[in-house]
């Protein structure tokens, strides 16, 4: 274990030499143009695209500087260069990129020294939301995402979790535009709402009396078809508790075997129409009171602005 340390040490040690060597050897970065020209080379060599990539990102060319790194890689593979590129990517904001980048560190360094802190940069990176830059024609425009209203107006800046969003823009009762987006974890995204924005929003008055047609009705006929069999089975359970009454008093005056078990059956059967009678008495009580607060809680959320589906777009509707 300590003899592969040491040839690792050595290795390492002998690669960044290289790579400075080449580095002091070198003018100024090239331009892209000639750096392609450079990387193609069959001269080129993995110290040398190595010392290109220091050079380049020195100079703040972070894109340059990623291509001569992986060019490096590719000549020579080297799971440490993985972790140069994978920096590259975070200053230029990639969070996808960073994590494919040292995800295939992880594999290409099964053994890596670090990596619990890669492993824990990466669940880092995966929690990272998004971000949404909303703008329009005016500033000032309201923003509603996924049909709730934000405390921001445009322009504005605003953070999402990873997925599909439907962003409405309104303005001084006129309806800017809608779009649906698919975001990914850390990614940067820029919405423009203009008059040409389409969009699927209209502002209705609506009755706050009016309800949908038949909205309750099945849960109507399930309170009374739970009271009809709570209903029935009170009856057959008073019913037979009568008889096994009955029963009994013959018992009583001609006590025989088959008088005891014909009285023992219609007790029992009398106590479970009783159960069945007192369970569907409290579900039939229960779902009438479900839909009672039901009902009143969207007369309470009729004063308020609601974003309805409509058909491929959404529609906001102004209750009064």
């Amino acid at each position: 274990m300590r003899h592969w340390l040491v040839v690792l040490v050595i290795s390492c040690v002998a690669y960044e030499a290289r790579a400075e060597d080449a580095a002091s050897q070198a003018p100024d970065p090239p331009s892209d143009e000639r750096l392609q020209t450079l990387l193609s080379s069959p001269t080129m060599t993995a110290s040398r695209a190595y010392a290109l990539g220091v050079q380049l990102f020195d100079a703040d060319r972070l894109q340059a500087a990623e291509q001569a790194w992986a060019r490096s890689h590719t000549l020579e593979p080297n799971p440490v260069l993985l972790i140069a590129i994978a920096r590259v990517r975070e200053e230029l904001g990639d969070e996808p990129g960073t994590v494919a980048i040292l995800e295939r560190y992880l594999v290409e360094r099964p053994d890596a020294p670090d990596r619990a802190a890669v492993e824990a940069r990466i669940a880092t990176l995966l929690e990272t939301p998004a971000t949404v830059i909303v703008r329009s024609d005016e500033e000032g425009h309201a923003i509603l995402i996924d049909g709730k209203p934000v405390d921001d107006k445009t322009p504005a800046r605003i953070e999402l979790e990873p997925g599909v969003h439907t962003l409405v823009v309104v303005g001084d009762g006129v309806q800017v535009g809608e779009q649906t987006v698919q975001l990914g974890y850390g990614e940067n995204r820029e919405l423009v709402f203009t008059a040409s924005t389409p969009s699927e929003v209209v502002v209705e008055e609506r009755d706050p009396a009016e309800q949908p047609a038949g909205a309750a009705a099945p849960a109507k006929r399930a309170v009374w078809i739970l009271t009809g069999i709570s209903a029935a089975s009170l009856v057959t359970g008073t019913v037979l508790g009568v008889t096994a009454l009955r029963e009994e008093r013959s018992f009583r005056n001609d006590p025989t075997t088959a008088t005891a078990d014909r009285g023992e059956r219609l007790a029992l059967f009398s106590d479970l129409s009783f159960g069945i009678s007192a369970l569907t008495a409290v579900t039939a009580l229960t779902v009438f009171l479900t839909t009672r607060n039901t009902k009143k809680r969207g007369e309470r959320a009729d004063a308020r602005f609601r974003l309805e589906a409509r058909g491929p777009g959404a529609a906001a509707t102004l209750r009064f």
